[in-house]
């Protein structure tokens, strides 16, 4: 099983909300809040569906001619957006209209959009012509959110 992990705003130490995946599952996720064990915060969980998120991504990623340098260019974007407006020419932009349904609608979400095209980024590193499945994904994230914390 994988476990979910998501970063505490207020303390910024990662945490799970304890939700497990197991293999094949997709979890929806909508209104959603997790306290954070070392701190106490109440905090929002990103809603959608965490492996349709993944696999639309992925999926967008290899139609791509280069997916590694797609893949950093809206990790580059959902980066450096820091409000609804700029999320929003994101979305609208040609570069990433086939992101669309895939990029947050708030700041608030961004986190969790960055750690995912983080991971994919990561596993497209290490092998660039891998395909890139869920379960193997849900792992490496989890080693990479942990790594960052440490």
């Amino acid at each position: 099983m994988s476990q979910i992990l998501m970063q505490c705003k207020n303390c910024a130490k990662i945490f799970s909300p304890g939700i497990e995946l197991g293999v094949g599952a997709t979890i929806i996720l909508e209104g959603n809040r997790a306290q954070c064990p070392f701190c106490c915060s109440m905090e929002s969980m990103p809603d959608g569906t965490f492996r349709g998120t993944v696999e639309g991504v992925v999926k967008i990623l290899e139609s791509s001619p280069n997916q590694l340098q797609t893949a950093k260019d809206l990790l580059e974007a959902l980066e450096k957006s820091k409000s609804k407006n700029d999320l929003s020419e994101v979305k609208h932009s040609s570069r990433f209209s086939k992101f669309k349904k895939w990029i947050p609608d708030s700041p608030e979400k961004l986190a969790v959009y960055i750690a995912i095209l983080n991971t994919i980024i990561q596993l497209l590193i290490k092998s660039p012509t891998i395909q890139i499945e869920y379960n193997n994904f849900v792992s490496i994230y989890n080693q990479i959110t942990i790594n960052q914390t440490k």
